[in-house]
């Protein structure tokens, strides 16, 4: 692993990221890209604590070998959204951080993210406004609102940084819309389907955020909409309870869209 910074466009900031990565790779060889997004009141440190799971997955071969990347961003004034300010969180992930990558390592254009909480969060809108260019997403309890609009979100789900998450998606119905993951699914539902990026949900029944309401909402849309998707609704499992086996269990399913050459329902086969 090793740590650096650059100057953001986006963000008009420095920005401190941290790349994990396999063995050194073989002569000639392209990876594909994981952009893991770190959720609130983190950084990209969180990649020291994931480092294992990931060193694991990649021994037992149930992750390809991959390059793995996080940067730091903030949560309050950046919750990965594109702000009024300026500042763009969501763009310095979706495409500087990418495009960092691509200037210093050999890769495919195979993409995946994966997130939890307000990383989560983050995940879900960069695969649902890009479908195009990933592979899959894995959202484990996701910072979303059994809602579409803001004074729709209850009262009990604004709990914590929540409340803020849920001001800061936007005053104006038009920009709250754009960072709503399930507005994102609605406008974008056909392209998301026919991308076939794989979808994971999954959120703890316990979830003492009230994330299990948005979690919900989303899957029934996902249904609604008849975009293909796994659903895990964990009984008796908090917000950050299982973290271990939640992130083996989310990268076993990155491992197996990007190395998938299957069918969608042969993809989706043992995995329900």
């Amino acid at each position: 692993m090793f740590e650096d910074a650059f100057e953001s466009t986006a963000t008009a900031s420095t920005v401190v990221y941290r790349v994990l990565s396999p063995a050194a790779p073989n002569a000639g060889e392209r990876l594909p890209v994981i952009l893991h997004l770190h959720g609130a009141m983190s950084s990209s440190a969180f990649l020291e604590v994931a480092k294992p799971i990931y060193d694991a997955a990649w021994l037992n071969g149930t992750l390809p070998r991959a390059i793995v990347a996080c940067a730091s961003t903030p949560t309050m004034g950046g919750f990965y959204i594109d702000r009024p300010d300026g500042a763009a969180w969501e763009r310095l992930v979706a495409t500087e951080l990418p495009e960092r990558l691509a200037a210093r390592f050999a890769l495919t254009e195979a993409r995946a993210a994966i997130g939890f909480s307000m990383g989560g969060y983050g995940a879900l809108k960069l695969a649902f406004r890009q479908p195009e260019r990933y592979r899959a997403v894995a959202a484990m309890c996701p910072a979303i609102f059994p809602a579409e609009t803001s004074v729709e979100v209850p009262e009990k789900n604004r709990g914590s940084v929540l409340g803020e998450l849920n001001l800061a998606m936007g005053e104006s119905s038009d920009d709250y819309s754009n960072n709503c993951v399930q507005a994102l699914l609605r406008r974008n539902h056909e392209d998301i389907a026919a991308s076939g990026v794989r979808i994971l949900l999954e959120c703890g029944e316990r979830d003492e955020l009230g994330l299990h309401d948005g979690a919900m909402h989303l899957h029934h849309l996902l249904m609604e909409l008849q975009v293909d998707h796994l659903w895990h609704s964990l009984p008796g499992i908090g917000h950050a309870d299982a973290g271990t086996t939640r992130l083996e269990k989310a990268l076993a399913f990155l491992g197996r869209a990007l190395a998938e050459t299957a069918s969608t329902e042969e993809f989706f086969d043992g995995l329900c």
